[in-house]
């Protein structure tokens, strides 16, 4: 039972607060950095505790699996940074959350985020065109980008798309993947 509450309880944290960073790209085109702490913390966190509890059985990647994971987004979204296709906020949230989703997820996870990022940047460029908010919150992403600014795009959003699709994919939200943590 302990083993389903520190699988559980992580996903659905980090669920929350990828929310909370997709809201605030949203509204700010900004992600604190707590949150992405907070990731952090928790990935460390709860493998210590896996360690001491069930040191054998895994629903969430493991350990080395969410490093490699997290290093390798990490790199990719440096890049995407410095040829300015993403924010230093969206890079360090996509390299935090990497770590729950590791190595395996890593293609839906990109996948997904870019799809996302796709509709997100057409809508950009629509919002650009057609101004169809009258007086958007001055520094949220509609407000940007019906001043005309393609560059803004709250890519919190696509990242939080492609964590939920790659938590998907690894039967994060299936019964059965969590029946063998209660037969033992």
């Amino acid at each position: 039972m302990l083993v389903f509450i520190f699988t559980l309880f992580p996903i659905l944290a980090t669920l929350l607060i990828g929310l909370f960073c997709a809201v605030s790209d949203f509204k700010k085109l900004q992600i604190p950095n707590q949150y992405n702490l907070i990731i952090i913390g928790l990935f460390f966190i709860t493998h210590i505790c896996l360690f001491f509890i069930k040191p054998d059985l895994y629903i969430i990647p493991t350990f080395m699996s969410g490093i490699i994971a997290c290093a390798i987004l990490f790199a990719i979204s440096v890049l995407m940074f410095v040829f300015r296709l993403m924010g230093a906020g969206d890079s360090k949230m996509m390299s935090a959350f990497a770590l729950f989703i590791g190595v395996q997820q890593i293609p839906v996870f990109l996948f997904y985020m870019m799809m996302t990022g796709a509709v997100l940047g057409i809508l950009t460029l629509l919002f650009g065109k057609f101004k169809p908010v009258k007086n958007p919150a001055e520094g949220s992403w509609i407000y940007h980008a019906q001043q005309g600014d393609k560059t803004k795009v709250p890519y919190g959003i696509a990242i939080l798309s492609g964590i939920i699709f790659a938590f998907i994919y690894a039967g994060l939200f299936n019964f059965q993947t969590y029946l063998p943590l209660f037969a033992r």
